[in-house]
């Protein structure tokens, strides 16, 4: 009976190893997301802290170079998950991101799906951002 046991523990641990769950979504956009964000704004990261109140979470504080939609503001903070797996976005100070932020509660929260690094590698998703911001004008 034991080997059956050994084979059986084994066998459960594999699987459960296996079956670990990943962020798993479409990068956001203007014509997509806008509508139900609450703020779209590129701007720099000014502070990357652990949320005190959450401390599986991490709030951001940026300045923003562009508010595309909502208010005008000189700083904003937005949440996030700590971690990839549940879509979470870590922020480095002094780093650009164009950032959909959508209301929850009293916080505004962003993850790996709805924010970008300012680079040539995501140049066509900030063109389209200000493409279609633009138009509205």
């Amino acid at each position: 009976m034991k080997p059956f046991t050994t084979i059986f523990c084994a066998t459960a641990m594999a699987w459960l190893a296996g079956n670990t769950y990943a962020c798993s979504c479409k990068l956001a956009s203007a014509q997509a997301n806008a509508p139900q964000a609450t703020v779209v704004f590129k701007g720099v990261v000014t502070e990357e802290i652990v949320d005190p109140a959450h401390k599986n979470e991490y709030r951001a504080l940026f300045r923003p170079t562009t508010i595309y939609k909502g208010d005008q503001a000189t700083a904003i903070t937005v949440h996030t998950r700590g971690d990839q797996g549940s879509c979470g976005v870590r922020f480095a100070k002094g780093s650009e991101h164009m950032v959909f932020a959508f209301q929850s509660g009293q916080r505004l929260r962003t993850s790996l799906c709805s924010t970008w690094p300012i680079s040539k590698s995501y140049a066509g998703h900030t063109a389209e951002v200000e493409s279609h911001f633009n138009q509205r004008k």
